[in-house]
């Protein structure tokens, strides 16, 4: 028997669960699908231990401000009030907020396991998507559901895929590069002050030109953990020599994740060998996959360029903001990176397929050209945009209307209600 839900939302990652919690909390019956043992995407699983995009580009001696007033800001506080998050910190004219990413996918199955109308599946592997007149139908091994519109927070465009909604997936040579990072534990936290980090940086890729490392390591940048003596590595990834980069192949994806262990091994030994901070140190988690910052996009109704995020261009359409600079890694040594003139609105269409009217977007799979997907892909905007996508899912569920009748400004009034009062 298929069980009836308003809204299905495909992805567990920040995007997916923001999208499952502003749902339910607009009072619709919510179905979260996550192909993996648990929540959060890319900070669990990929280790990345931090959030950006949270907060207003930074002035002078300015604290940390957010820039989005409803579940971003109040998750963010409640990472804090719970220890899974520390105090803003600032690079250059923005902040970010450190996490431990190991307690991320819990701290977020606490909250969805807590919010009614909503649930939630773990370890999904989805098998098919059906649309319908009046609703979408879904399969996976054990279960069954019908629901009436659908959130792709998949990262991938996977749901829109099986839908037959339009894609879009760059050549190999422009997307991204991939980054793996490991946590460690014993680390002598004097290596974190002054120039000492930077000069980790530098030594890494002094042993990798005089063939003490082997090549693909000498990208590597280290940054303090949340607990005493804990520290993330974080090791940029050059793409496999001789093929196209294909981080959706399977067999591409386990090379590359193979490669990356390899390496983060020889870069570990080395510290451990050569520099004291790190003489007693150890790996105390593994990532689980590795960091992939761009892989295929929903077609959307309107899609955000270049210019659009440089010019911190307003619109009386956007449903929230994006105030993140530009960041492209065209190579895997470093990030170029584009200031934008302010903070930049993104328009409800950009969270809506251009090709299904029952299909909303969020994250990393939103639309925006490949330099707006360089700001819009932060984890601080995910979890806006999928906000966004749940609210206006809920809003066409409960009206019965098409998603593309929801008024941006119903769902900007229902992001600021719900930011209302603490964590």
């Amino acid at each position: 028997m298929s069980a009836d839900f308003d809204v299905a939302v495909i992805g567990g990652g920040s995007a997916g669960v923001a999208a499952a919690l502003a749902a339910a909390g607009e009072g619709a019956q919510t179905l979260l699908l996550e192909a993996s043992d648990r929540l959060g995407g890319n900070a669990s699983l990929a280790l990345v231990h931090t959030i950006c995009g949270l907060f207003e580009p930074a002035e002078g001696e300015e604290p940390a401000r957010f820039v989005h007033p409803g579940l971003p800001r109040r998750l963010a506080l409640a990472l804090q009030a719970a220890g899974v998050a520390g105090e803003a910190e600032r690079a250059g004219r923005v902040h970010y907020l450190p996490i431990d990413p190991t307690g991320y996918g819990g701290f977020l199955a606490e909250r969805c396991a807590a919010r009614a109308g909503l649930q939630c599946h773990l370890g999904v592997a989805l098998e098919s998507l059906t649309a319908h007149d009046s609703h979408v139908a879904l399969r996976w091994a054990g279960g069954e559901a019908r629901a009436r519109l659908v959130v792709d927070a998949t990262g991938d465009g996977n749901a829109a895929q099986r839908l037959g909604a339009e894609r879009v997936i760059e050549s190999g040579d422009d997307l991204q590069f991939p980054s793996y990072i490991v946590h460690l534990s014993g680390v002598d936290e004097g290596v974190f002050e002054g120039f000492a980090r930077l000069g980790v940086s530098t030594a890494m890729a002094r042993a990798v030109r005089e063939g003490v490392l082997p090549e693909g390591c000498d990208s590597v940048v280290v940054r303090a953990g949340l607990g005493p003596g804990e520290a993330f590595l974080t090791l940029g990834l050059p793409k496999l020599p001789g093929s196209d980069y294909e981080p959706l192949d399977p067999a591409y994806a386990a090379e590359l994740q193979a490669r990356a262990r390899a390496a983060a091994e020889a870069v570990v030994a080395h510290l451990r060998a050569t520099r004291e901070p790190f003489a007693r140190c150890r790996v105390a988690t593994w990532p689980e996959r590795v960091g992939l910052r761009e892989t295929a996009r929903v077609r959307a109704r309107i899609e955000l360029d270049r210019d659009d995020i440089l010019a911190g261009r307003r619109r009386p359409d956007e449903v929230v903001l994006s105030a993140w600079p530009i960041e492209l890694w065209r190579d895997y040594r470093r990030a170029h990176f584009e200031l934008p003139e302010g903070p930049c609105g993104v328009p409800l269409g950009s969270l809506q397929s251009a090709s299904h009217p029952r299909l909303a977007v969020a994250g990393r799979c939103m639309g925006g050209s490949h330099e707006a997907l360089g700001a819009l892909r932060v984890i601080g905007t995910a979890l806006a945009t999928g906000e966004a996508a749940g609210i206006a899912c809920a809003l066409a569920a409960d009206t019965g209307c098409d998603l593309l009748a929801v008024e941006p400004a119903a769902v900007r009034q229902r992001i600021v209600l719900a930011g209302e009062g603490g964590p």
